[in-house]
């Protein structure tokens, strides 16, 4: 149970995932501080920050001798798909061990929280790890994560330790979704190849921060040495689009017959052979039929959720976009009729 003797050490915090787990923070009172190599998005949450990068030690030496943490939550990450060099990632993998060699180092931190990812394991065969340390890493990026959790596991931590793995996160604060998937679809443009379910697990991000506040408030006996995935239970890809595209734009997803979809796609790989970029291609195709879903069930269990109701979480997205986000987006600004 978190008290007001508490001091919480957020790495990453000015991310999508921070920025709406410190607005939980700051609702609920809090003493935190943001450690973080990008300034904030949000201006009331400046205060909070201190600008630093975990690869650097002598930035969290700074933080830890004046600051004194009780709770070190990691978030700070390079989370893109795009580099097959894991030294790219090496805030992932440097400076996580860095997080590590820190707590170690200070007796104050009583709890620390690893964040990693679903791309830890995938497997097309056996879709569940059969226990918390069975990898198969999805892209370099998920291989890195690995580390990281393997570094974790083994590094005889005097603390109690939780390693988390968010879902597909989205929600408000998503830098990336408006001006990629919620614009085509706002724009009529995404056809879905399928009407067979494709079950995948989304996280709502206040969700997800729901849960993360859950699990620093729980009994360290109930939540040391575990593994959690965070988001909200599985469902049809489809009724999650579905949603989106009828609060947008008040009407239904289009439907392509698969075999026409597999074709364009395989004409995009020949466009991509060419240095010339297509919207749909194999690797993309197959993300949208095949299921990928996580065991978010035992958090939910011990951890629940904000607010399960689909609706209401697309609805109160929409409404971000429309208010605090619009001026970050000119599609939505000039939709939205903000100058």
């Amino acid at each position: 149970m978190i008290t007001k003797e508490d001091r919480i050490f957020i790495t990453g915090g000015s991310g999508f995932i921070g920025t709406n787990l410190i607005d939980l923070f700051m609702k609920k009172g809090y003493d935190f501080i943001n450690l973080d190599k990008a300034e904030p998005i949000k201006k009331d949450q400046i205060s909070y920050w201190v600008k630093g990068n975990i690869v650097n030690m002598a930035d969290l030496e700074s933080v830890f001798s004046k600051y004194h943490p009780t709770l070190v939550i990691h978030l700070a990450a390079r989370t893109d798909t795009l580099s097959t060099d894991i030294k790219d990632y090496s805030e992932n993998t440097q400076g996580s061990k860095n997080i590590i060699d820190i707590v170690k180092k200070y007796s104050c931190v009583r709890h620390l929280i690893m964040t990693s990812t679903q791309y830890v394991y995938k497997s097309l065969t056996i879709p569940f790890p059969s226990k918390d340390d069975e990898y198969i890493p999805h892209t370099t990026y998920g291989l890195s994560k690995k580390i990281m959790e393997e570094d974790t596991r083994h590094s005889n931590l005097q603390c109690a330790w939780t390693i988390v793995r968010p879902a597909n996160v989205w929600g408000p604060w998503h830098m990336r979704y408006p001006n990629e998937l919620w614009k085509v679809l706002d724009k009529g443009f995404y056809v879905h190849p399928t009407k067979q379910p494709a079950v995948r697990t989304y996280a709502y991000v206040k969700n997800l921060t729901h849960q993360i506040d859950g699990i620093i408030n729980a009994d360290l006996n109930i939540v040391n040495e575990q593994t959690y995935y965070l988001g909200d239970l599985p469902i049809d890809s489809r009724l999650w689009l579905e949603e989106w595209v009828k609060q947008l734009k008040g009407s239904k997803l289009h439907y392509i017959p698969t075999w026409i979809m597999r074709g364009v796609a395989i004409w995009g790989d020949v466009l991509g052979t060419l240095g010339i970029k297509f919207p749909i291609y194999s690797i993309r195709f197959n993300n949208m039929m095949e299921d990928w879903y996580d065991t978010t069930n035992k958090t939910i269990d011990l951890f629940g959720v904000r607010n399960e109701n689909l609706s209401d979480n697309v609805k109160e997205t929409i409404e971000w976009l429309k208010g605090e986000g619009v001026s970050f987006f000119p599609y939505w600004k000039k939709k939205y009729g903000k100058n």
